[in-house]
Order: C-alpha cells, then structure tokens, then sequence
C-alpha cells in the first residue's frame, strides 16, 4: 500500500487526466491504496474527500505541498461512521474561528468576533445559529451605520463591483473547504451558513469601505479588496488545514477554543453532544 514515494510527488489544484508524478490529493491517496488512478478513491470518506478536493484547489502551491501528510491517515476513512462528526467540526469551525477571523478586519467588531471566538463548541444547528444571532446584528448595525454616511457616498456606486470581488475572493480562499465539510449535515446547516457568509461578505465590505479616505487616490482605490484580505487570507488557511487534519482524527477543540485536546476524549465528547 506505501509503496508511493510521497516526497517524490508534487499535489497540483485540479485532477489529472493520467498518473504522474504530478498528481491532485485524492489521486496521491488513490495511488498511496493502490488503486486505479482517479480523483475520487474509493478507500476516503465523503466528507474528506470533499473537503481535500476543495482545499487542494484552493491553497497556494507551498501549502498544497503540506497537505501530503495526511495521505496515508484518508486511507481507510471511507464508511468508518464518523463523517456527520466530522461535518459538525467544519460546521463549529466555520462559527468559531473562520466568522470571526473575518470579522476582526473591522475594528468595531472585535466584540462580536471575540463572542464567537470564546464561544463552547457548537455541535448543532440550533447552537450555531444561537451564536451567530448577536454577531450578525452587529454587523448589520455597523453597515447602516456605513450607509449613512458621507463616505458611503463615493464608494455607492461600486456596490456591485466591490461586493462581488469580495465574493469572488472569498470562494477562491481555502476557508471555504469548510463549506464542503459541513455536506452531511447540509440541509439543515445550509441556511446558517447562507447567513454566515453574507455576515462575512458585508464585514469585508465595511473593511474595503474603511481602507481608503472619503475621496480616495487613485493608488489606494486601484484594488481595495487585495488590501483588505491580504494578511488574513493566510490565518484562514493555516487555520483551515488544522481543521481538516481534525476532521481526519475527528478531534474538536476545546471549549475554550481550537486548541490540542485529546483525540479519543475529544470524539467521545462529539458523540455524547
């Protein structure tokens, strides 16, 4: 089964049509299990191979690197029962630590972001959306607030504009792997996380609206959403990679936040929730 050299490969964004040395995350797993070359080994669950797709599209190619350590730890994973865990972690993920990271890009919500960050684990719908309801009202004042004033006035008829490059970043981003994560449990979370996603779409708003003056030069308004996302694109994804290895050992954080606990008490403590 490890016959497969994993320092000798190189993961690439997207599936490759034969088997090289040049291979997607799920093709090196197939490959470590010995199966036919594909993008979808049969020996993974679902839930990570969603999850590993979509992380291995989206990282740069340093970090896409990294994820070759957790290719012998996939195979095996298909049917071991643990995939609606594993879906509630993405699901805590996504409220505790992706929202608001996000939010922390605008100064005025560092309360809110901080009511999430310190928040218990959220291992059902009801507790997330619970979570959510203070942080979402928070930003939705900050962005009336927004709306009515005078800077608004030049930055209004860029809504569009503005409001889908934030979008277009946002999917291209490694967080949203976690979206993939949360599919077995994802008609009942679907519309949380609708919801979550504007929150974060509207509190990037605020930051691109915030970044510049009132009438900003030319320089600084070339491309206000790069500003904005630059440092914290790169604590999502180191965040989100941490995430997926807990989904493989379905091991949550502690309650006091995403921090080392141990596995088998952790996945215990998931199962009882």
């Amino acid at each position: 089964m490890n016959a497969l050299d994993l320092t000798a490969i190189t993961l690439t964004r997207s599936p490759n049509p034969t088997r090289t040395r040049r291979v997607c995350l799920p093709e090196a797993v197939a490959w470590f299990a010995d199966e036919e070359h594909s993008d979808r080994p049969r020996c993974v669950s679902t839930v990570l191979l969603r999850t590993g797709t979509a992380l291995c599209a989206r990282l740069p190619h340093d970090k896409r690197q990294n994820l070759k350590r957790f290719v012998p730890d996939l195979v095996g994973t298909a049917g071991d029962g643990y995939d609606e865990e594993r879906s509630r972690l993405a699901m805590d993920w996504l409220v505790r630590v992706y929202l608001p990271t996000w939010l922390r890009v605008v100064g005025r919500l560092e309360l809110a972001a901080a009511s999430l960050a310190e928040h218990t684990p959220v291992y059902s719908v009801a507790d997330a959306a619970e979570a959510m309801a203070g942080p979402r009202t928070a930003v939705r004042k900050a962005l009336y607030a927004l709306y009515g004033s005078e800077r608004w006035q030049w930055y209004r008829p860029q809504r569009t504009e503005l409001t889908l490059d934030i979008s277009r970043r946002l999917s291209a981003n490694a967080g949203d792997a976690a979206v993939a994560g949360t599919m077995a449990i994802a008609r009942e979370f679907l519309p949380e996380c609708g919801k979550l996603r504007l929150a974060v779409e509207q509190a990037l708003l605020l930051a691109v609206c915030a970044a510049g003056t009132a009438v900003p030069d030319t320089e600084r308004a070339a491309d206000p959403v790069e500003t904005v996302f630059r440092e914290t694109e790169e604590i999502v994804e180191d965040a989100v990679v941490d995430l997926f290895e807990r989904m493989i050992e379905v091991r949550p954080a502690e309650n006091a936040g995403w921090l080392a606990a141990d596995p088998a008490e952790a996945a215990r403590s998931v199962r009882e929730s």
